[in-house]
Formats: C-alpha cells, structure tokens, sequence
C-alpha cells in the first residue's frame, strides 16, 4: 500500500507514551498525524487494527546478513570460540559468490520485515566477494525497503592483500538514499597493529567503527588485559563507533567507553550460544554506558533479543529486582541509533518523521499505559507475530505476506545457493 491510509482501532506506543483512541495518519512517507478517528478526512482509507499494539519500527544495531545460508550447514564440532569462527564463518564468508551474497541479503532484509524490523546496522563479510559487496548488500536492503547502515568486516585472518581490500571497499563505499556507513573491524586479535595504524589514520575523524570486541577471552588475551587501551591507541574508541559485545571488558574500561560516547551493543543470545560468557547489563549500564542491542546473525527478531537480555540481566545477577529499566534505556537507545544517521528518522512514533512502524498481533488484554508498556513488551508483545511492518509510509509485510516478493521463488534460489556455498565448504 501505498499513498495515504490511517491506522485506527489501535493501541499506540510512541516509544515514550501510549496513546488510545488516536488514528494514526500516514502520508507522503512520513506521519502525517495523531488525530482522533472522527477528523480523519472522508477520502483517507482506514485500516482498522483492531485493538492491536502500534510501535515505531524496530532498529537491529547488530546483524550479520551473510549468514543466511548458514542454517543447517555442515561443519564439524567446535571445541571453543575461534574454532567456531574457523570451522563456519570463516570458511563461509570465503565461500560466498556474488549471488549467494545477494541472496543473503534479501533474505535477511525480508526476515527483519517479519519481525517489524526497519532499520539495520549491518556488519559484513564476504572474502570471496570484496569489491562492490557493500552496494550489493546495500541494494538488496533499499529494495526491500530498509533503511541500513553497512560496513565490510576488515580482517588479518585471511592475508595482508584481503585486508587492504576490505579497507579499500569500506573508503569506497557510497550509500544509497536510506543507507548510511561505519568502517568494520572483526575483533582485535585478528588485526595487528600495522593494519589498525593504517585504519585508524585513513578513516576520517567523522566516521565511526563497527567492531567486534571482547567477545570471547581470546581477544583479551591477546591484547594482554590492554584490549581497550590498544583500540583507543588507534582512533577506534570514538563516538560514534559500535563495540559490539564487550563480554570481557572490565570496570575500568567499560568506565572508558562510557566517556567515548561510544555505544556497546548487547546480543545476549547469540553470547549464550557460543558459550562466552554475558555482558551484565546492569553494571554496564549502572557505568554509565550507552547500551544498545542486536541479534548478531543468530535471528532478525529484536522482541525476542529484548526479552532474552532481560533474563539474561536477572540470571547474571541472580537478582529478581533488575534488568527491567536497563532493557527498557537500551530499548530506547538502540531506536534513537536511526536519529544519529538520518535527520527523517528518530526511532519513535512522531508527526513529521519517517513512518517506520510496525503492528503486533498482539492485543493487551491487561490495562497498558505509558508507565506499564515496557511490561507489556517484555512479557506479551515477543510471544506474538508481527501482523503489519511498514517503512517509509509503504506496507512492506502483512498478514505473512511481503507485497511484490515471490516468497516461493526466493526460498528455492536460496536452497540453490546455499547447495552451492556448501559444496564448495567440503572441498575445502
């Protein structure tokens, strides 16, 4: 759909308050109102939601579309962190054709659509393709209607000449209408210190660093205990930089961070499924960091990453009084992530702004009001399917359908390419 339509019969949360009775006025891409049903204009088409949640589109501060073709790969068991990233994705990533990448893309882009996700930070790598993937992935998210911010992961671990070109294709990259950039980094145990003193000297002051850091203990052992210190060295710790995890940081340098500005991105998930460890949110976030979220590849689903982190915090603690308003700050930090890049966006429900938006199928069935809604997210909202995801005032998925997309066509292309990417995995 597109044009301008009116969703009525909802319940509305801004991102900081719940509204009721209210008709929700699209137009021209943006919110055009927040207007009782009555002053609606007679031509405005109506969709009635009947009684279900209204929120502003989700943004996933952290996703790696280039895993898509990896469900179900075959590898074999991994005893720890690095050989997880040497025996999947580091063989993946060199295994990716242009296609395949493609592919992942679009796959992933559709997948945030279905869990009411319209802007993505995506962290990327694709060894097999370096020159031009950043526009490929780009492109496939613009199509599908996401705005995203992208960067190709620079790395050691596949020879200085890879590395170089990594570099060269973040320097070289120019985004789209709806997308933006950051400068990737994997994590500092791959990356010796020639490679981050030519990073951090080409990479403008104005530009930001999406890194993996602190992960696992080896990165900290690898910068015996200096891992912060060591980025800072080179320009990394700056403002407007993403250190994605920061399981292993210690008080001192989370203290560090907080300073920065930079933003630490929690994926809780994707920490406990490979067994290394869980940043305890309420100390970060206590410090004075500023906390956001993502789902680090593993699902598209920010619900879910929400709830998990607010378990998460309680189960790290042992403590049944926290992680409520930790999760509901980091809620609220991670959507204003799309103010900080486009100036038509600001990660709430607001006249005059981008219509990114999604409609749950959920519909509270207890008394929800601006004081209460972040229990109703946390504990209501995950358990139902997104009925409705809208970006840029068009209706980009509904009722498990995506308008314009071959769902059955799409499937099977994938199912081809990831044969292909597998093949190519066994023979290596």
């Amino acid at each position: 759909m597109r044009g301008e339509f009116a969703l009525v019969g909802g319940v509305i949360f801004t991102g900081r308050a719940v509204l009721k009775g209210q008709a929700l006025l699209v137009g021209e891409g943006v919110v055009r109102g927040l207007v009782p049903p009555s002053e609606l204009p007679r031509e405005i088409e109506q969709i009635d939601v009947a009684g279900r949640l209204i929120l502003p589109g989700f943004v996933n501060a952290h996703h790696h579309a280039y895993s898509a073709l990896a469900t179900g790969m075959p590898s074999a068991a991994a005893r720890n962190f690095r050989e997880v990233l040497e025996q999947v994705w580091w063989r993946l990533d060199k295994a990716l054709d242009e296609e395949a990448l493609a592919l992942s893309a679009r796959w992933t882009a559709l997948q945030c659509l279905q869990h009411g996700v319209t802007t993505l930070i995506d962290h990327h790598a694709s060894y097999g393709v370096v020159r031009g993937a950043l526009e490929i992935v780009q492109r496939e998210f613009e199509a599908c209607g996401l705005s995203s911010v992208v960067c190709f992961e620079i790395s050691g671990r596949h020879g200085r000449a890879a590395a170089m070109a990594a570099l060269e294709e973040n320097l070289s990259f120019r985004p789209g209408p709806r997308g933006a950039r950051l400068i990737g980094l994997h994590a500092g145990f791959t990356l010796d210190d020639e490679l981050l003193r030519e990073v951090g000297e080409r990479v403008p002051d104005d530009v930001g660093f999406h890194i993996h850091c602190a992960e696992d203990v080896v990165d900290v052992a690898n910068a015996q205990g200096q891992l912060l210190e060591r980025l800072a060295r080179f320009g990394i710790v700056r403002r407007q930089s993403l250190l994605v995890h920061g399981v292993h940081l210690r008080e001192d340098e989370l203290e560090r961070v907080a300073r920065s500005g930079a933003a630490l991105v929690h994926c809780p998930e994707s920490n406990m499924h490979n067994g290394v460890g869980s940043l305890d949110l309420v100390r970060a976030t206590a410090l004075g960091v500023r906390v956001v979220c993502g789902t680090d590849g593993l699902h598209s689903s920010m619900l879910r990453s929400y709830a998990a982190a607010y378990l998460l915090a309680r189960h790290t603690r042992r403590d049944a009084g926290v992680g409520f308003a930790e999760t509901g700050r980091m809620y609220t930090s991670t959507q204003g992530l799309a103010r900080s890049f486009w100036p038509d966006s600001s990660g709430e429900i607001e006249v005059g702004k981008r219509a990114d938006l999604v409609v749950l199928a959920y519909q509270p069935h207890t008394p929800i009001t601006t004081e209460n809604a972040w229990g109703h997210v946390l504990y209501g909202a995950p358990l139902a399917p997104v009925q409705m995801t809208i970006s840029g005032g068009v209706v980009r998925y509904a009722d498990g359908c995506w308008p314009g997309w071959d769902m059955r066509s799409i499937t099977a292309a994938c199912t081809r390419a990831a044969e292909r990417v597998w093949a190519r995995l066994r023979v290596t």
